[in-house]
Order: structure tokens, then C-alpha cells, then sequence
């Protein structure tokens, strides 16, 4: 039987385990072992097939095994939320953000006892600061991994099960405790040459990306930055990629070759070309230990490695089984790699350049090698970024053909040696040298971006055969239909709803609000959450949805977690107008949208569907910015009615129903359902079906309170909470329909809710 095959079912049977809702029985994938070995041991003609199947089942149940292993050192319930005091070390580069510091601790002791080996810290404010290898004595209060769940955006959870980290805390009270963790070692020194860098490069605009290439920490290059790298498809070189390894490895290699060639005596010994492949092999381990070994930098060393070991022995091995190999091993490190989008990238995107290089070998004249590249790369990457990120630069293959040379020969080795150089000299060079690169992105990121709407999962398999038979050499059966089956990825199943319906998605952004509103041929985005959720959250969700215009953005009233995320939402989608409260001087009114004051008394029609603003009353002073918030009610033909009033208060709740407030049986709970509204007589007004609380989970406001969601219960509403649901859809037509992203995305990694602490009552709102 082929070792490729081989090494194909093993990995296929680690990433088939990673879709499943819940984890089977370790049993299971045993019992398919053993009876795999009935076969294999028997007649030679079943053989080859036995063998297939127990390496699916060998890495089916290895990945089953491991997630076992991950899942049971998270935090368990009973400790979620209780103080807890560990000792331990900081393991990792920590971040310094706009509110405080964010690190990974390993935790050697813990009391109460039970607290996971990894936990995510965050520490608010500049009272700690933390390095690399420090041991601690942190005062913790811990929660379960959890994260906001919206179709497009940001895994928390699942990034944190790759990471190993089994629990998220908010540091209460610290105390240095003597030495260092030797175990940190490598990270102390990435740290020591990273705070040499921002030493000697102080403010220079492009300070971040040279501390990203040489010690790969990505965490100083400004958003902004990466926005223009995105635009541009170029992100994968702001950061230690493979082709950065690959270079350096051959630039020692050749400089060690040439070196030794002029010793005599020391080639008597060792050939020149085998000291330079130790100097190579040597020259990558180092580079990627200092980068923090992502999954590409483990790729390309794998890689390597396997290579350097047959031209030692006189032996090339194949492209494909190499790469093959490397798979294998990373997989066999690392089953979690596979959840990753940059494991997938790194990959397939080396393995079609391997692929459509022996299919073209010969047929085209070695200056066509560079431009072929750029294609086969965004052709190869096309399905991924179609699935993950809905997006597609069309610019990448002119960006890259000039930034790859430019970032790799040049900016990368003169970060690298310069992290050596006492003057600064070499890393102000290459930080001018990234400059003129960014200046051709610049002009790169004018060209549009191909958006669309997230595909259906089962898309990736006629894309991944469109791409091999695009790649394969000409005269292959069915090549001319290679493009027919990338179609599937850019042309989704319609959501035209029929008139006289409407759609509303309370996006999950934590503690904030978002609900956008889409009829037949309009749509409207009611509040933009806070800040924080904006780029891990509202952006990805409404490109996922397939939004690229927006007919009318409503910012209930100026609190962060309402208007928190306008300035993007309008930076970042055609809008056509701006209805708010929001006063004049406001950024989001600073950017030439069109912009309506929200007054009771305003109304119009979208196709059938009805929109009413109740609230605020005209020329009356409103007491606060809550007090002011603009609430909509948007009803259909049929009756049904669904309720937004931001954090519209008590006081106001009586005012409207005095106004004759109509029955709707669709509420989202005003002011994320504290104590000071949903009072007992807008309950009674609108008498809901449904309501809705989006709050963020085990939130310091303690939203929603205990006995607002009980009111609601006792008037007979069916509660929906995004901290527990995630995003909640709402098909409003003849019926109503509800689906909740969680219950439909379930994943073994996901938070469970079903052993939940339940907090005491607590008397602030």
C-alpha cells in the first residue's frame, strides 16, 4: 500500500472528527480498529483496503482521544466566576492592548484546586505589567471558554481549544513571586530582542510589521495596517511565513557553503554542500523557534527537515510525499492545527503550487514561474477565503508579485540579522525599506475587493475539484468546466423573502446591542454593538449575510455599546442614510452619510412591511442618552410586530404605553434587561411571544436580571438570550420562525450551558 495513502486516510480521519456536535465514545473508533484487523491479517486482497481503514480509524480515534484529553482540563462549572488564587508563569509574549494586558498563564498551582493548566488572562488597566517567564501569584476569577457565535465570525472557543487554554480570567489582586520558568526560556528572549526593536525604531509608522518578521509577534501592527494588508491579500507576509524560512535557511546555507569551501582542512572532513545543509536546517530551526512555531513555520521546517535527511543520504524523496510527511506529522503533533485557517492555507496552497508545478514541468519558459505562482496561489486559496472570510481581493497576484521579493529578500533579513546590530541601523533600514512596499499597497488597496455571501459548507467539494482540475495539465477530461464548479462559492441560494415578510438577526456582540432588519429589497441595521465585537463580530456577520449596502443605519441613542461599531459600519458599507441621536459632533456624523434626526412619529413602508419610530417625543428634553433612545416597531400584514427600544428606561416604557402602545409579540428587552426597565406595564402593553435579551456572558452588569427574565416568563414569552444562543434569526411572515446559531452550529469545542452556574441575585442594574 502507498505511504500516501497512508498518510492521507490518517489525516482524514483526524479532520473527520472535527465537525462533529459531540465527541463519540472512544470505544467506537477501537471496535472499527479491531475488526479492520481481521481483514489485514487475512487474505492479501483485502488487505490494501484494511489498511486505509485502520489508518482512518487510527486517526479518527487519536483526534478522539486528544479532545478528550483537552476537554477535560477545562474549567469545570462550580469554579466559574468563584475566586480563585494560582501560582504560576506567564508563558508567552504578553499583549498590551487599550485596556490593559492580556497573557497566557501556566498554572503549577491553584486554590481551590481544579483550576485548567492554561488559562487566557487579562489584566485591565497598567497596575501589572507582566514579561515573558515571570512566576506570579494571581488572584483569578475564571470562566469557561466562551465566545460570541454569529455565522462568519471569530471562534473564540475553538481558537481557545487549539491553544490549549481551558479557561479566561480577570486578574483581582498579583503578587511577583521570585525566578524566572525555565520552561519560557525561548519566549523571554523573543521578548528581551522585541522591546530592543520598539527601543531602537521608537515611533517609526511601520515599527510593528519589523517586530512581526523577526520575532513573529504580531501584536503592534496597527489595525489600520492590517485593514490595507487585507485589501491587498498580502497579511501572509506579515508574519513568519515559509518562503521567509525557506530564504534564510538558503541564505546561511549559501554563505556557510561558500565559507567553507575555503578551508582545506575543514572540507577533508565534511563536504562543503553537507555543512551547509546543517547551517540551512539549523539556520530555519532557529528562525521558527524565535517566530513561536505557528503551524506554517512547522510546515516549512517539517519540510525541510525531510528533505535535508534524503540529500544527506544521497536521497531525494518525492515533492508530494515530503509534503505529505510534514502533514502527517504536524497532524500527529497537533490534531487541533486542522481547525485552524491558516493550517488549511499554508497547506494546500503549498500543495497546489507542488501539484500545478509537476503538471506544467517543461511547458513554459522559467520567467513565467513568478507569474504562475501568484495564480496558482489565489487560485488555491480562493475556496478557503471564499468559506471563511467571504472575501477575495482581486488585486492579490499585482500586490504579491512586487511585495514578495521586496518583504522577503529584502525587509526580512535586515529585521532578522538586525535584531543583532547594537546601532539600529539594520532595522531602520528595513523599516524604510517596508515603507516604499507600503506605498505600492496603498495604491494596491484602491481595487475592489470580490465580496459575497457565506456558501454553504458542502460547497468546498466541487470547489476543491474545480481548483485540482484548473491546475491539471491540458488535455485532462473536464478541465474546460473547471471554472463551472467554483460558481457554486459566488453564486449562494437566494434569501429573497416575499413581500409583506422581513428577517431580523440579533447579532451576538456580547454586551451591546445589533439587530439587523432585511426585507425583500431593503435593509436596516438597528445599532452597531461596542467597539470590541466590531471586527470579530458585526463586520464578519453582515458579509456572511451577504450585506453590501445598507438602505438605513439606526443608532438608537450615544452609548458605546449601541454606536460603538457605526464609524466601520460606515466606512466599510455603502450606506444610503443615517437616522440617530447621536449629536452633531459624533464621528460617525463626520463621515458625509446623510444623516436624519430619529423623532416619534416618522414611518415608512418596505415592501409590505411597516416601520414606526415611537420614540423619542419631539421637542421634549430627554433626561439622558438612554432616555433618548430611538425605538422602532416594525410590523407586518399579518400581525406580527417586533420591538426595538435600545435602553429606553422605566419612565419612558410608561410614556409610550400611555400613547397607546399596540400589542407586539416580538420584544428585544430594553437595556439588555436590567431592573430599571421591562416594566410590569410595557409587558402588559405588548404582550409578547417572544423576547429577546442580547447581553454579554456572566457580564459585570449582571443583564439579564433574574426577575426581568421571570416577568417575561410569567407573561408567557419564550426567552432567547445571546450569551446563550448566540445569534437569534427571527422569519417574521404569516408565522414567526426562530433559529438560534448555537443550536444549529453546535460543535464538541462549544460552551455548554446546560450545568451553568446560576449567579445570586445581585442589586445593581
Amino acid at each position: 500500500m502507498p505511504t500516501c495513502l497512508i498518510l492521507v486516510a490518517f489525516v482524514a480521519g483526524v479532520c473527520a472528527l472535527q465537525p462533529l456536535s459531540a465527541l463519540p465514545p472512544l470505544w467506537l473508533p477501537l471496535f472499527v480498529m479491531a475488526i479492520t484487523l481481521v481483514p489485514l491479517l487475512g487474505s492479501a486482497r483485502w488487505r490494501p483496503g484494511a489498511a486505509l481503514v485502520l489508518a482512518l480509524g487510527l486517526g479518527f480515534g487519536y483526534a478522539d482521544l486528544r479532545a478528550q484529553w483537552r476537554l477535560a482540563d477545562r474549567l469545570p462549572a462550580g469554579l466559574e466566576q468563584r475566586t480563585a488564587v494560582a501560582d504560576g508563569y506567564i508563558t508567552d509574549l504578553p499583549q498590551h492592548g487599550q485596556y490593559g494586558w492580556r497573557f497566557t498563564f501556566a498554572v503549577t498551582n491553584s486554590d481551590p484546586p481544579g483550576l485548567p493548566a492554561r488559562v487566557q488572562v487579562s489584566s485591565y488597566g497598567d497596575r501589572l505589567q507582566p514579561q515573558a517567564g515571570e512566576r506570579w501569584r494571581l488572584t483569578l476569577k475564571p470562566k469557561r471558554p466562551h465566545g460570541l457565535a454569529n455565522p462568519g465570525g471569530f471562534d473564540l472557543e475553538r481558537w481557545l481549544l487549539g491553544e490549549n487554554i481551558g479557561a479566561t480570567a480577570s486578574v483581582k489582586a498579583a503578587e511577583r513571586l521570585p525566578g524566572h520558568a525555565w520552561q519560557a526560556g525561548i519566549a523571554r528572549l523573543r521578548e528581551a530582542l522585541r522591546n530592543r526593536l520598539l527601543h531602537q525604531l521608537g515611533n517609526a509608522p511601520y515599527t510593528g510589521v519589523i517586530v512581526a518578521l523577526a520575532v513573529g509577534d504580531q501584536g503592534g501592527v496597527p489595525k489600520e495596517q492590517w485593514q490595507r494588508f487585507a485589501a491587498t491579500g498580502v497579511t501572509h507576509l506579515i508574519s513568519v511565513s515559509g518562503l521567509h524560512i525557506t530564504l534564510w535557511a538558503t541564505l546561511l546555507g549559501a554563505l556557510v557553503n561558500a565559507g567553507w569551501r575555503r578551508m582545506p582542512r575543514l572540507v577533508a572532513r565534511i563536504p562543503a554542500q553537507r555543512a551547509a545543509l546543517v547551517a540551512g536546517v539549523l539556520a530555519a530551526l532557529g528562525y521558527s523557534m524565535l517566530s513561536g512555531l505557528s503551524v506554517p513555520t512547522q510546515r516549512t521546517l517539517l519540510m525541510l527537515l525531510i528533505a535535508a535527511v534524503g540529500l544527506w543520504r544521497g536521497q531525494s524523496s518525492a515533492p508530494l510525499l515530503t509534503w505529505l510527511l510534514a502533514l502527517g506529522v504536524v497532524v500527529l503533533i497537533d490534531p487541533f492545527a486542522t481547525l485552524s485557517v491558516g493550517f488549511w492555507l499554508s497547506f494546500l496552497t503549498v500543495g497546489a503550487l507542488l501539484y500545478a508545478g509537476a503538471a506544467t514541468l517543461g511547458e513554459s519558459p522559467r520567467w513565467h514561474g513568478w507569474v504562475a505562482a501568484q495564480w496558482i496561489a489565489t487560485l488555491a486559496s480562493f475556496p478557503i477565503l471564499a468559506l471563511v472570510f467571504q472575501q477575495l481581493p482581486l488585486i492579490s497576484p499585482l500586490a504579491n508579485a512586487l511585495a514578495i521579493p521586496l518583504v522577503s529578500m529584502i525587509v526580512t533579513p535586515l529585521s532578522l540579522v538586525g535584531v543583532l546590530d547594537p546601532t539600529g541601523t539594520l532595522p531602520w533600514l528595513a523599516e524604510c525599506a517596508f515603507a516604499l512596499t507600503d506605498r505600492w499597497l496603498q495604491l494596491c488597496a484602491h481595487a475592489p475587493v470580490l465580496t459575497m455571501a457565506s456558501p454553504p459548507f458542502w460547497t468546498w467539494l466541487p470547489a476543491t475539484l474545480g481548483v485540482v482540475l484548473w491546475l491539471s495539465p491540458r488535455g485532462v477530461a473536464g478541465r474546460l468546466y473547471a471554472p463551472v464548479l467554483l460558481l457554486p462559492l459566488a453564486v449562494p441560494a437566494s434569501t429573497l423573502r416575499e413581500p409583506g415578510t422581513f428577517r431580523a438577526t440579533v447579532i451576538d456582540v456580547g454586551q451591546g446591542l445589533a439587530v439587523l432588519v432585511q426585507t425583500r429589497t431593503h435593509t436596516l441595521l438597528y445599532d452597531t454593538g461596542p467597539p470590541a465585537a466590531t471586527d470579530r463580530a458585526l463586520l464578519p456577520t453582515l458579509r456572511a449575510l451577504g450585506i453590501r449596502r445598507l438602505d438605513l443605519l439606526t443608532v438608537s441613542h450615544n452609548d458605546n455599546d449601541h454606536s460603538g461599531g457605526a464609524e466601520a459600519v460606515l466606512q466599510g458599507f455603502g450606506t444610503a442614510l443615517l437616522h440617530s441621536t447621536l449629536p452633531a459632533d459624533h464621528p460617525a456624523r463626520q463621515l458625509g452619510t446623510r444623516h436624519v434626526g430619529c423623532t416619534a412619529g416618522q414611518s415608512w413602508q418596505w415592501d409590505g412591511v411597516r416601520f414606526d419610530v415611537l420614540w423619542p417625543a419631539a421637542g421634549v428634553a430627554q433626561a439622558s442618552d438612554n432616555a433618548s433612545s430611538c425605538t422602532l416597531r416594525i410590523s407586518t400584514p399579518s400581525g406580527h410586530a417586533l420591538l426595538l427600544a435600545g435602553d429606553l428606561g422605566r419612565n419612558e416604557e410608561l410614556e409610550l404605553v400611555s400613547r397607546g402602545l399596540p400589542a407586539t409579540d416580538l420584544v428585544v428587552a430594553p437595556h439588555h434587561g436590567s431592573r430599571s426597565s421591562s416594566s410590569q406595564s410595557l409587558i402588559d402593553a405588548t404582550a409578547p411571544q417572544w423576547v429577546v435579551f442580547s447581553a454579554g456572558y456572566l457580564n459585570r452588569f449582571h443583564h439579564p436580571h433574574p426577575s426581568i427574565v421571570e416577568r417575561y416568563a410569567d407573561a408567557g414569552a419564550r426567552v432567547l438570550r445571546t450569551d446563550d444562543d448566540g445569534a437569534i434569526t427571527l422569519d417574521v411572515g404569516r408565522a414567526v420562525q426562530t433559529r438560534r446559531w448555537r443550536a444549529d452550529h453546535q460543535a464538541y469545542w462549544s460552551a455548554d450551558r446546560s450545568d451553568a452556574l446560576s449567579l445570586p441575585d445581585n442589586p445593581g442594574d
